[in-house]
């Protein structure tokens, strides 16, 4: 399977991305680790990921654990990338008892300007794809050109 990921840092401009390779990460630590290799101002770094069935959102605070959010759990344990994100949300349950619906922090981006409400949303919208739901997030965040030039 294959997946976008990027990584977002606020600088003193707005935002920049970069693309991040995820193939090595097996728990949600190892995306943190990935994720704070890029360099940020304040410490905060934003990854999104999408894949052709989910999309999900990791955020690395420097003084906290990583958050994860996953669009629909179900389809995202069914990759690699995926099963990382979910490692800690989902560490006691079965891959085949994950449900097809979003799972994690629905707050994740609550103070960077994406109400849980509206991730919900995003996650749930019937007939948006992932790579729309990105693109969407990416606007609320005001990193979407940052975003076009990692795509």
């Amino acid at each position: 399977m294959s997946y976008f990921a990027a990584a977002f840092t606020r600088t003193g401009g707005g935002w920049q991305g970069d693309e991040i390779d995820l193939d090595d990460v097996r728990q949600i630590e190892d995306v943190a680790e990935v994720a704070s290799q890029v360099e940020s101002d304040d410490g905060v770094v934003v990854v999104l990921v999408e894949d052709e069935d989910w999309f999900g959102v990791v955020r690395v605070d420097p003084d906290d654990d990583p958050k994860a959010f996953v669009s629909d759990a179900a389809e995202a344990v069914r990759s690699p990338v995926g099963a990382a994100l979910l490692s800690e949300l989902a560490a006691n349950e079965s891959p085949d008892d994950l449900p097809s619906e979003p799972l994690g922090d629905k707050g994740v981006l609550d103070d960077l300007g994406v109400p849980s409400d509206e991730l919900h949303q995003l996650a749930v919208g019937i007939g948006t794809s992932p790579s729309e739901a990105v693109a969407v997030l990416a606007e609320r965040l005001g990193c979407v050109d940052a975003l076009e030039a990692v795509r």
